[in-house]
């Protein structure tokens, strides 16, 4: 039996969050516009601003802090302390784009930035019920509570920003654009954890005539580590978008369908620094209660630093697909986008590892073209 006390931040909030920011733009872009679509491509907007979210899914892989200890919690029936490591797997991301595209040109300029961040704090004890035993009221000293106890933290944030200039390539009924230019990214993370556990006391005290025997062993742990991660890098990019129209375009709207390939690489510093600390101590009862406590016990301390930095390459890719609801300056744009970058963070702790960092998951953005 254990009593179980749990905090740590809930993702639901992020949910609803996007929910209803995706429906206010859809709202806004079907009803806040009702301008019929223009007639030939000279009335387009020669500026187009855009801004938007996106509800990313984190693909996390970095290394857990897991001393020898950890194994012991589970075995006692508490819950791993790894259970609450690492970040959240979620967060909103805000992201906006400019689009400059001069009257009588196919070419089309454009910059753009995405940011993300997700926090988080996690707290665990458990303990048992009752205590641990005999004769815990005359002498308090001999029983008591195992236990485990976990604090956790942990921040990241993103940013992703994009100069491009390409020129529409179109392909029968469909628009397409080609375009190069370059991609700035970086990269940084922040966690620090907390763990103190007895979780194996035992004490046999069991009575021998007037004269009960001593306490048997028992341990107690302590680790704590915090690490820091980040990536800085920019490099070459080209992107190629297609767009094909689903219905006529002189209704109220026209949809289309959208859909996209990117590709960079990022030449950049990969840094971690950071420490972790693990403490033991192991206490062996012996000799006789009537004649005083006498204790045999060992300690044990680990503690480690690290400071890592290197230039590494970092590829790139991704991909998007959505639909499209444009009027006559003003677009709505609802759909799926991932971005990939393959060993961009180092996610050890004693040694390098190499890892990638991912963001994927359902976006929505508002168009408001100005000119033309």
């Amino acid at each position: 039996m254990s009593e179980l006390v749990v905090t740590r931040s809930n993702v639901q909030a992020l949910r609803w969050k996007f929910l209803a920011t995706a429906s206010s733009l859809a709202f806004f872009g079907h009803f806040g516009v009702a301008t019929a679509a223009p007639d030939n491509d000279s009335d387009q907007p020669v500026v187009w601003i855009e801004l938007g979210g996106q509800l990313d899914f984190l693909s996390d892989s970095q290394q857990r802090f897991a001393p020898p200890f950890f194994a012991k919690i589970p075995q006692t029936g508490f819950t791993s302390p790894l259970t609450l490591e690492g970040p959240s797997n979620y967060d909103i991301e805000k992201d906006g784009k400019i689009v400059f595209q001069p009257n009588e040109s196919d070419w089309i300029f454009s910059a753009s930035i995405r940011y993300g961040r997700n926090s988080g704090n996690g707290f665990r004890h458990e303990q048992t019920s009752n205590l641990v035993g005999y004769f815990p009221i005359h002498n308090p000293t001999l029983a008591r509570h195992r236990y485990a106890e976990t604090t956790t933290s942990s921040n990241e944030t993103h940013d992703i920003a994009d100069f491009m200039a390409g020129r529409d390539v179109g392909l029968g009924a469909s628009a397409s654009l080609l375009s190069g230019g370059f991609r700035f990214a970086q990269f940084r993370s922040q966690s620090s954890a907390a763990v103190y556990a007895d979780p194996d006391y035992n004490n046999p005290i069991k009575p021998s005539g007037f004269i009960p025997t001593q306490p048997k062993y028992f341990h107690n742990f302590g680790a704590r580590v915090q690490n820091k991660a980040s990536f800085t890098g920019v490099g070459p990019a080209l992107s190629w978008g297609a767009s094909l129209p689903l219905n006529s375009k002189t209704q109220n709207a026209q949809i289309s369908f959208d859909w996209g390939l990117n590709g960079a690489v990022l030449f950049g510093r990969q840094k971690s620094k950071g420490s972790h600390q693990t403490n033991g101590k192991l206490s062996t009862g012996i000799g006789i209660a009537a004649f005083g406590l006498h204790y045999h016990t060992t300690h044990y301390t680990h503690s480690v630093q690290h400071d890592r930095s290197r230039m590494v390459a970092v590829p790139n890719v991704g991909a998007v697909a959505g639909l499209s609801f444009c009027y006559a300056n003003a677009k709505v744009s609802l759909g799926y986008r991932a971005d990939l970058f393959f060993g961009a963070m180092d996610g050890g702790i004693d040694t390098r590892k190499s890892e990638n960092v991912g963001f994927y998951g359902p976006f929505a953005n508002v168009s408001i073209g100005f000119g033309g």
